[in-house]
């Protein structure tokens, strides 16, 4: 089981691999790995396996399961097949098997699976470079030359469409209907896999110095392409790992000689993407690449107008340009008011559980410490993402906290968590 669990950390970037048929509605390769694995986990074990999961996110599941189903209905009443609705129910039984999975890994249920779960990012970032040097060796993309293009003009288009943009295409999706922001959900299964390996590392340290190396080495190859993905939302949310980290230190006034020399790795690091001008492609994806902060003005604009004509059934769509890129709010405009209030209570639940655990994080033993960081990717994504719907990706790291605070809820650490936010805890 354990390594089926690490195949779906490994296949989770691979999201460009459609397995047949109409891109739109065809299962991808990342989908099928995982919704077998889901299978397989319910499969395999008993109901009551599930039970301290689902104690822990009883409300969390309860609102998805609300708002899924009003959705669909909703779909339905304007004559559309429930598609999204129907693969939102299928992430969440993933989320309740991958939850359920990392609970028993924590408590050592699972024999060996913590061990193998460290080499999470070394699997995802292999996997994602294998596929990516397939996919521009196919498409006839030249890496060395589009990243040169980049740096020289220091503009982040020429990356974004010649290496994602085109990667991408060919392998179910074509010119037509690829989508460059996919890298946004590719590289967030990176930064997901990283989350993992850290909170795996420090609660089964790894052994000899090769270990070490590799798996250092596997961090770094991974914040490497998280930096060349330009995904904006992907990178605040890696960002906000190490703030959190130095938030843990001043609350708990330590500062470790590990952080001293990181703080000194990042500015040299800096320093050296400065001094290649690749800085500067960074700098102006945030500050002067603003089409799609202009697009998302335009639309949020008039996302009150359009809620008013879709107010009780909602039936807008929520695709591309059309997006208000707020989970809640799109939300509304697929599914009405009663799919947005749902939707409210599950972003409430998420963000009450991260201000409990960043309230607590110096308390708690380090390996809290990935896991407290990992729910600022869903919190960022469902703030900025469009749609309406949460992500394959966000899933996951969703899973990765609800596990970890299941196992957390046996000790007596957390007993005097309070009673809010031990609900808010999905």
């Amino acid at each position: 089981m354990r390594w089926a669990a690490l195949a779906v950390i490994a296949a989770l970037p691979l999201q460009w691999f459609v397995v047949a048929g109409n891109p739109g509605t065809a299962p991808r390769l990342h989908q099928l790995v995982l919704i077998s694995f889901t299978l397989l986990v319910f499969a395999r074990y008993r109901a009551r396996a599930f039970a301290p999961v689902l104690r822990t996110t009883d409300l969390f599941v309860l609102a998805n399961v609300y708002m899924l189903t009003i959705g669909a209905v909703m779909y339905l009443y304007h004559g559309r097949m429930p598609l999204g609705p129907v693969e939102g129910f299928l992430y969440l039984g993933a989320f309740v098997a991958v939850a359920m999975f990392i609970h028993r890994a924590a408590d050592e249920l699972e024999p060996g699976a913590a061990d193998l779960l460290r080499w999470s990012a070394a699997a995802a970032v292999g996997t994602l470079l294998v596929a990516l040097s397939v996919s521009m060796l196919t498409n006839g993309v030249n890496p060395l030359q589009v990243f040169g293009q980049s740096v020289a003009t220091a503009d982040p288009r020429v990356l974004q469409e010649g290496i994602f943009k085109s990667s991408f295409t060919g392998f179910g999706f074509d010119d037509e209907t690829v989508r460059g922001n996919l890298r946004h959900q590719v590289f967030g299964a990176v930064l997901v896999s990283m989350y993992i390996s850290s909170w795996a590392t420090r609660l089964r340290p790894l052994d000899g110095h090769r270990q070490q190396l590799a798996y250092r080495a596997a961090m770094i190859a991974g914040c490497a392409l998280l930096a060349l993905s330009l995904s904006r939302s992907i990178i605040i949310a890696a960002l906000l790992w190490p703030a959190i980290a130095f938030l843990r230190s001043a609350l708990g006034l330590r500062l470790t000689t590990q952080q001293v020399a990181t703080a000194f790795l990042v500015v040299a690091a800096s320093a050296v993407a400065m001094a290649s001008g690749f800085g500067l492609v960074i700098w102006n994806r945030f500050t002067e690449d603003t089409g799609s902060y202009n697009a998302r003005e335009a639309t949020l604009s008039q996302t009150p107008g359009r809620i008013g004509d879709h107010l009780f059934t909602g039936g807008a769509e929520t695709i591309g340009g059309e997006s208000s890129h707020n989970f809640v709010l799109d939300a509304w405009l697929r599914g009405g008011i009663l799919v947005a209030l749902a939707a409210a209570v599950v972003v409430l639940l998420v963000a009450a559980t991260w201000v409990a655990l960043l309230m607590r994080v110096h308390l708690e033993p380090g390996w809290m410490l990935p896991v407290t960081a990992a729910l600022a990717l869903p919190i960022v994504r469902m703030a900025t993402q469009g749609g309406g719907e949460i992500g394959v990706v966000e899933w996951v790291a969703l899973a990765l906290v609800a596990g970890v605070l299941t196992s957390r809820h046996g000790t007596a650490a957390t007993s005097d968590l309070s009673g809010a936010a031990r609900a808010a805890e999905a």
